[in-house]
């Protein structure tokens, strides 16, 4: 028998906000949205934070592995725990496609002093919290520095029982050498405050010979969400099942998918997706609304009678690993879902293709289509909160939590990361980023600044996060980046857009500042 210790989630997300004065967490179980208010009493928006907790396995000879605890710090108990964030966007590739084949960013500027490290932090002990972790940037050309800035990424803090959490920093972007902006991924001179990179720890039990937490985690530093209740048709989640299924447990291929957890998720989604796109794509009608009660069940039903409801949802999905050209919008007619534009492939990033469900999504939608599945739908299940949970079930729901907030596609680069977190090369076993690779990899083939971006996909792009257009208050529907004209406006007007929450049975903006005098 050996004791093995796990970090969760295996993947975090921090988001950043301008708030000095307060955070929230991050989700922790699926389902749960984090409550607002998202901005302190200041009008400013606090930064996401999120947990990590360390969970005791035991495995046998045969290298089985059965569940035991929690672990927390106690008298005999002692968890040091180690965070490193990296930015190395400016000394990235320009996108696309971002990877080693791209031309440099910056390409004249000495390659060391772009990269901002804010080097390996440890902290330990109960209700503890270090200073800001920070790197710094500096442009560097024929042995000159022309200019530089300290930039914070993000806090590390402690809870009351030691566990780590990660707060996303104040999100600064700028240029040292007055620079302008001038394209939605690749601007040289500018930096900006995502960071990633591992997350471990090293546990000491009293008896026990101290030792570091298996497989580590990583962290992603983000930009916020705006939306948080809304999911993306396809998230992060998904695509690491995908690689997982695909690299380390073939054997879910042969799973028979169940409606209420496989299937219902996906219909919803699109569904939801329409409180926050373009206003001619905003309602599906009575015929595509997938949450309409007669329709729900139609879709739900195992039997003949079933079948041709089921079959016309699946000849409007798109087949995964379609060629186009990146930045296409949807197809008008069938196979046309998701309806977001194109991005690039995971497989080649120097080509493209439309947004689809992952692999193994469509494989299930395939086996509900031919009647294969568990006819199991009662009613929506609701969310169980984290400390509700079984004891033994909450390490995989911090990490499904946290990556179904993030996008898993399309990729033109995308908002947390990138196309990365779709290729099996990421990852050393499920859910868990190869400790190998450079902190800061998975954020270096992002937008530079993440504002820019940010701008330019106000369309079809990633709606959950970025906002297309939106019901405000007052019941119109308004663009959500209203005031907003150019990159260098969403540079400064990012840290007063409004957020998407939940009032009765409507999905509509909340807590927005006025923007360049639009309310």
């Amino acid at each position: 028998m050996k004791t093995i210790y796990r970090i969760y989630p295996a993947i975090g997300v921090a988001r950043i906000g301008n708030s000095e004065t307060g955070y929230f967490l991050g989700p922790e179980s699926p389902g749960v949205v984090p409550e607002g208010p998202y901005r302190d009493t200041s009008g400013k928006i606090k930064p996401q934070g999120v947990r990590f907790r360390i969970y005791k396995f035991i495995r046998d000879d045969f290298g089985k592995e059965t569940f035991d605890s929690e672990l927390v710090m106690d008298e005999k108990t002692k968890i040091t725990w180690s965070v490193h964030l990296v930015n190395r966007k400016a000394a990235g590739g320009n996108f696309p496609p971002g990877g080693p084949s791209s031309s440099p960013r910056n390409a004249e500027y000495d390659r060391a002093g772009l990269i901002m490290d804010a080097s390996l932090q440890s902290i330990s002990g109960k209700n503890q919290t270090i200073g800001t972790l920070s790197g710094e940037i500096n442009f560097i050309k024929n042995g000159n520095v022309e200019g530089s800035a300290k930039v914070e990424l993000g806090t590390l803090l402690t809870d009351g029982e030691g566990r780590l959490i990660v707060v996303g920093g104040p999100g600064k972007s700028a240029s040292p050498i007055g620079r302008g902006l001038d394209n939605f991924a690749n601007n040289d001179g500018w930096y900006d405050g995502v960071a990633d990179g591992p997350v471990n720890a090293v546990v000491e039990v009293e008896g026990e010979t101290p030792g570091s937490a298996e497989g580590g985690a990583w962290v992603v530093v983000a930009p916020p969400s705006y939306a948080p209740g809304i999911e993306n048709v396809t998230t992060w989640y998904d695509q690491a099942v995908n690689v997982a299924t695909r690299n380390f447990s073939p054997r879910h291929i042969k799973d028979v998918p169940s409606f209420t957890r496989d299937i219902y998720p996906i219909l919803k989604r699109v569904v939801m997706i329409h409180w926050v796109v373009e206003q001619r794509n905003r309602h599906h009608g009575d015929a595509g609304n997938f949450l309409n009660p007669a329709r729900l069940s139609k879709l739900a039903d195992k039997t003949e009678s079933g079948k041709a409801a089921r079959e016309m949802v699946l000849t409007w999905l798109m087949k995964p690993n379609t060629p186009v050209d990146p930045n296409t919008p949807p197809r008008q007619t069938p196979p046309s879902m998701p309806k977001v534009n194109s991005g690039v492939d995971p497989d080649n990033p120097e080509r493209g293709e439309y947004t689809a469900l992952t692999e193994y999504q469509y494989t299930m939608m395939e086996k509900w289509a031919q009647g294969d599945f568990h006819a199991d739908w009662t009613a929506e299940p609701k969310p169980v909160p984290f400390n509700e949970l079984p004891l033994d079930q909450q390490p995989e729901a911090l990490t499904r939590a946290a990556l179904e907030g993030c996008i898993g596609a399309p990729f033109f680069p995308g908002i947390e990361v990138t196309y990365v977190i779709a290729q099996a090369a990421t990852y050393e076993s499920s859910f868990r980023i190869k400790h190998t690779l450079p902190p800061g990899f998975l954020t270096e083939r992002m937008a530079l600044p993440w504002q820019a971006d940010f701008l330019a996909c106000g369309e079809l792009w990633w709606p959950a996060q970025r906002p297309v257009d939106v019901v405000t208050a007052s019941g119109e529907i308004q663009p959500f980046s209203r005031g907003i004209e150019d990159y260098g406006d969403m540079v400064r007007w990012w840290t007063e857009l409004g957020f998407i929450v939940k009032k009765d049975d409507k999905f509509v903006e909340d807590e927005r500042n006025p923007i360049a005098g639009q309310t």
